[in-house]
Protein backbone atom coordinates (compact mmCIF):
# COMPACT_ATOMS: atom_id res chain seq x y z
CA UNK A 1 0.00 0.00 0.00
CA UNK A 2 1.43 3.40 -0.98
CA UNK A 3 0.86 6.16 1.65
CA UNK A 4 1.74 9.83 1.71
CA UNK A 5 3.81 10.87 4.68
CA UNK A 6 2.34 13.89 6.75
CA UNK A 7 5.57 14.01 9.02
CA UNK A 8 8.53 12.55 9.52
CA UNK A 9 8.63 8.65 10.73
CA UNK A 10 11.49 6.98 12.09
CA UNK A 11 12.73 4.61 10.03
CA UNK A 12 10.50 5.32 6.94
CA UNK A 13 10.73 8.76 5.55
CA UNK A 14 10.11 12.13 5.91
CA UNK A 15 6.80 14.64 5.14
CA UNK A 16 5.64 14.34 1.90
CA UNK A 17 7.67 11.39 1.38
CA UNK A 18 5.23 8.94 -0.93
CA UNK A 19 6.48 5.15 0.27
CA UNK A 20 4.92 1.63 0.22
CA UNK A 21 4.38 0.27 3.50
CA UNK A 22 2.41 -2.99 4.50
CA UNK A 23 -1.17 -2.50 4.67
CA UNK A 24 -1.89 -3.33 8.02
CA UNK A 25 1.19 -0.86 9.27
CA UNK A 26 -0.91 2.42 6.64
CA UNK A 27 -4.56 0.62 8.35
CA UNK A 28 -3.40 0.61 12.18
CA UNK A 29 -0.97 2.93 12.90
CA UNK A 30 0.07 5.68 10.20
CA UNK A 31 -3.53 6.53 8.81
CA UNK A 32 -5.81 6.30 12.32
CA UNK A 33 -2.60 8.25 14.24
CA UNK A 34 -2.22 11.08 11.15
CA UNK A 35 1.32 10.47 10.34
CA UNK A 36 -0.20 9.71 6.64
CA UNK A 37 -3.09 9.54 3.96
CA UNK A 38 -3.16 6.96 1.14
CA UNK A 39 -1.65 8.22 -2.11
CA UNK A 40 -4.05 9.08 -4.83
CA UNK A 41 -4.27 12.08 -6.84
CA UNK A 42 -6.86 13.69 -4.72
CA UNK A 43 -4.81 13.48 -1.22
CA UNK A 44 -1.21 14.36 -3.03
CA UNK A 45 -3.29 17.84 -3.93
CA UNK A 46 -4.82 18.34 -0.31
CA UNK A 47 -1.09 17.39 1.32
CA UNK A 48 0.46 19.81 -1.12
CA UNK A 49 -1.73 22.71 -0.16
CA UNK A 50 -0.99 22.48 3.10
CA UNK A 51 2.35 21.64 2.91
CA UNK A 52 3.60 24.80 4.11
CA UNK A 53 1.35 24.37 7.59
CA UNK A 54 2.60 20.86 7.96
CA UNK A 55 6.60 21.95 7.67
CA UNK A 56 5.45 24.93 9.94
CA UNK A 57 3.77 22.38 12.57
CA UNK A 58 7.00 19.51 12.34
CA UNK A 59 9.14 22.65 12.77
CA UNK A 60 7.66 23.96 15.85
CA UNK A 61 7.41 20.14 17.46
CA UNK A 62 11.44 20.04 16.61
CA UNK A 63 12.02 23.03 18.15
CA UNK A 64 9.91 22.20 21.45
CA UNK A 65 11.58 18.46 21.33
CA UNK A 66 15.19 20.54 21.00
CA UNK A 67 14.01 22.69 24.26
CA UNK A 68 12.71 19.76 25.66
CA UNK A 69 16.08 17.73 25.16
CA UNK A 70 18.43 20.66 26.82
CA UNK A 71 16.66 19.86 29.95
CA UNK A 72 16.50 16.20 30.12
CA UNK A 73 20.07 15.03 28.82
CA UNK A 74 21.95 13.78 31.41
CA UNK A 75 19.08 13.71 33.59
CA UNK A 76 19.45 10.94 36.77
CA UNK A 77 16.12 9.56 38.02
CA UNK A 78 16.07 6.95 41.35
CA UNK A 79 13.32 4.50 40.96
CA UNK A 80 13.19 1.88 44.23
CA UNK A 81 12.40 -1.71 43.66
CA UNK A 82 12.55 -4.43 46.69
CA UNK A 83 15.34 -7.06 46.54
CA UNK A 84 15.38 -10.48 48.09
CA UNK A 85 18.37 -11.03 50.12
CA UNK A 86 20.23 -12.47 47.64
CA UNK A 87 19.99 -9.07 45.69
CA UNK A 88 17.91 -10.40 43.24
CA UNK A 89 15.22 -7.57 42.05
CA UNK A 90 11.22 -8.30 42.51
CA UNK A 91 10.01 -7.81 38.72
CA UNK A 92 11.19 -4.99 36.60
CA UNK A 93 11.47 -1.42 35.99
CA UNK A 94 9.52 -0.81 32.40
CA UNK A 95 9.30 1.86 30.32
CA UNK A 96 5.90 3.04 31.92
CA UNK A 97 7.44 3.20 34.55
CA UNK A 98 10.81 5.32 34.04
CA UNK A 99 7.82 7.53 31.92
CA UNK A 100 6.11 8.17 35.10
CA UNK A 101 9.21 8.39 37.96
CA UNK A 102 11.04 11.22 35.21
CA UNK A 103 7.13 12.75 35.16
CA UNK A 104 7.06 12.90 38.71
CA UNK A 105 10.43 14.73 38.75
CA UNK A 106 8.41 18.37 36.59
CA UNK A 107 9.52 16.94 32.80
CA UNK A 108 6.56 15.77 30.58
CA UNK A 109 7.71 12.55 28.94
CA UNK A 110 5.49 9.42 27.33
CA UNK A 111 6.15 5.86 27.78
CA UNK A 112 6.84 5.85 24.23
CA UNK A 113 9.58 7.88 24.09
CA UNK A 114 11.28 5.82 26.46
CA UNK A 115 13.21 3.74 24.62
CA UNK A 116 14.61 -0.10 26.16
CA UNK A 117 15.75 -2.23 23.09
CA UNK A 118 16.87 -4.92 25.45
CA UNK A 119 13.67 -4.54 27.76
CA UNK A 120 12.87 -3.81 30.98
CA UNK A 121 15.58 -3.31 33.70
CA UNK A 122 16.12 -6.03 35.72
CA UNK A 123 18.85 -5.82 37.72
CA UNK A 124 20.34 -3.33 40.48
CA UNK A 125 22.20 0.17 39.44
CA UNK A 126 22.81 2.85 37.10
CA UNK A 127 21.43 2.16 33.74
CA UNK A 128 21.85 5.10 30.78
CA UNK A 129 18.97 5.05 28.01
CA UNK A 130 17.33 7.00 25.64
CA UNK A 131 14.77 8.79 25.36
CA UNK A 132 13.74 9.53 21.58
CA UNK A 133 11.50 12.89 21.81
CA UNK A 134 11.26 13.21 17.98
CA UNK A 135 12.50 11.62 14.99
CA UNK A 136 15.70 13.80 15.00
CA UNK A 137 16.43 14.49 18.29
CA UNK A 138 17.66 11.20 20.93
CA UNK A 139 19.13 11.72 24.61
CA UNK A 140 20.06 9.38 27.13
CA UNK A 141 19.25 9.90 30.64
CA UNK A 142 20.61 7.88 33.80
CA UNK A 143 17.80 5.39 35.55
CA UNK A 144 19.30 4.72 39.22
CA UNK A 145 17.49 1.70 40.36
CA UNK A 146 17.92 1.31 44.09
CA UNK A 147 17.22 -1.55 45.75
CA UNK A 148 15.21 -1.70 49.46
CA UNK A 149 14.58 -5.02 50.99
Amino acid sequence: MEVILLEKVRNLGGLGDQVKVKAGFARNYLIPYGKAVTANAENRAKFEARRAELERAQNESLGKARERAEKLNGFTVQIVRKVAEDGTMYGSVSNRDIADAVTQAGFELERSEVILSKGALKTIGDHEVPITLHPEISVKIIVSVIGES
